[in-house]
């Protein structure tokens, strides 16, 4: 049979009690559960049917300040008695009952079936290293000894995308990962709206991987261990997907990929949780300003950072931690945080869906053959067309490229076909009408620029249009 403190640090681990009091003499160790109002105590003592009736009524008599100590009307407190003695033993009085039991093994007490596989591989530790765990008042502590089913197949799954996407890139040489499963705004406005949650278990590198995984960890935990897995869950989804819809509404080139509006948006349920129920200091919130600060700086350092994602994730983590604190926050408070978080998604969908942009394929493309590196250009165009995503830019881009080859009516061929698709597009629409100018063709010239989206950003562009209008 375990000792005391392992055993109280396991029931800890694996149940929702969590540590209450240390009794000197006898040493007897205190745990509760606030959601079932119920205590837990643990001691190793060998005591006579007369000692567990007086432990008993010292208990009754003790109701009073137990309830303010727990800070909860306790209905049910359990012995439990480490021996290898066989007895049961209830007593009840109008508003408690006392049960005494004794166990030989933690199983009768755990039900969790991932205890089984634990007791198959863990080592213990010394009785000071259960008991400065156990009884640590620091609430990340607190949470990081709880089994948090949910927080560790986020990690994995995160884990397991990460490795998969390796091989692709490294191994395979294709970036066929990145393309399917990252958030780009053309893809997205288009309806490809399973990106806002895919793009939150992928990661650009190992480093932005790790930090990621780091935050995810220990957030997790805090807030699987606040709540539920399923809360969790909820706010990593939901944090994630909105956080990276609101950045479209800014953010129109490229591809978004990456965890962190999700982890900010745990941040932000746990912020709220901690001012609602007055647990927050000074000292922790320095804490986590340092802890958030080394990422974000390690983060700059290795990747491009989506800042509008991590705005959106704190926005929408601190709503749903007024949703589901209704009894803390009061029922009108939560419900105008649902209203507001409706309306922040809405208003991400509306100012994305009023941006425009062009396929993140196309604009790799478009920016290699702006920098005249033609060979990469050719590559990722010719990877659009055996994807079948070529769009009217990528005919566009095939026939500077042509052009570039020397094969000038080729080139022409695929840049007026690109015109033909999209008037709109301003590349390819330059290119007609200063065919119609030298053509002396005005009125092509300004119906051409009248099917052109408004305002024109082009500069060249912009002097054609005064020069027909």
């Amino acid at each position: 049979m375990k000792n005391k403190w392992q055993a109280a640090y396991e029931v800890a681990k694996y149940t929702n009690y969590d540590f209450f009091h240390h009794d000197e003499n006898p040493e007897i160790i205190w745990l509760k559960d606030k959601k079932k109002k119920t205590l837990m105590c643990l001691l190793d003592l060998s005591l006579s049917d007369q000692e567990l009736e007086a432990i008993t009524e010292n208990i009754f008599d003790s109701q009073e300040q137990l309830n303010k100590q727990a800070g909860f009307t306790v209905k049910v407190i359990n012995l439990y008695h480490l021996t290898d003695q066989k007895f049961t033993r209830k007593f009840k009085s109008k508003t408690l009952r006392v049960n005494h039991r004794a166990v030989n093994n933690l199983e009768k007490i755990i039900s969790n079936p991932f205890y089984k596989v634990d007791l198959k591989y863990k080592k213990s530790k010394d009785d000071a290293y259960y008991k400065r765990r156990l009884m640590s008042r620091h609430p990340f502590e607190k949470y990081m000894i709880k089994f948090t089913p949910m927080t560790l197949l986020l990690v994995t799954l995160n884990t397991l995308v990460f490795l998969i996407n390796i091989i692709f890139i490294y191994v395979l040489n294709s970036p066929e990962l990145n393309n399917l499963m990252a958030v780009s705004h053309y893809e997205v406005s288009s309806g490809q709206y399973y990106r806002l949650i895919t793009s939150s278990f992928l990661h650009a590198g190992f480093t932005h991987f790790l930090l990621n995984v780091f935050a995810l960890y220990i957030l997790g935990k805090f807030v699987e261990g606040l709540y539920t897995p399923w809360h969790l869950l909820l706010t990593y989804i939901l944090a994630g997907a909105i956080s990276s819809l609101f950045s479209l509404a800014f953010i129109t080139e490229g591809i978004s990929l990456g965890a962190s509006g999700a982890i900010y948006g745990l941040l932000g349920l746990i912020i709220v949780h901690l001012l609602l129920n007055k647990q927050i200091n000074v000292k922790l919130v320095i804490q986590i300003i340092v802890i958030f600060a080394i990422v974000s700086v390690l983060s700059m350092l290795t990747a491009n950072i989506n800042h509008y994602a991590h705005i959106g994730g704190l926005i929408v983590g601190a709503l749903i931690g007024l949703i589901v604190n209704f009894k803390k926050a009061t029922w009108k408070v939560s419900l105008i945080s649902l209203i507001i978080l409706v309306l922040f998604t809405l208003f991400s969908h509306y100012a994305m869906s009023k941006q425009s942009s062009i396929h993140p394929m196309d604009d790799e493309a478009l920016y290699y053959y702006q920098e005249g590196d033609y060979d990469k250009a050719l590559e990722t165009v010719n990877y659009s067309f055996n994807r079948e995503v070529e769009t009217p830019m990528t005919y566009y881009i095939l026939g500077e490229l042509y052009k570039e080859a020397g094969q000038e009516e080729k080139g022409q061929g695929y840049i007026d076909k690109s015109y033909e698709m999209d008037p709109s597009n301003e590349l390819a629409a330059k290119d007609k009408i200063i065919e119609y100018r030298k053509a002396q063709d005005y009125e092509a010239m300004n119906k051409a620029i009248d099917q052109l989206d408004k305002p024109i950003e082009d500069e060249s562009l912009k002097i054609l249009e005064k020069e027909v209008k």
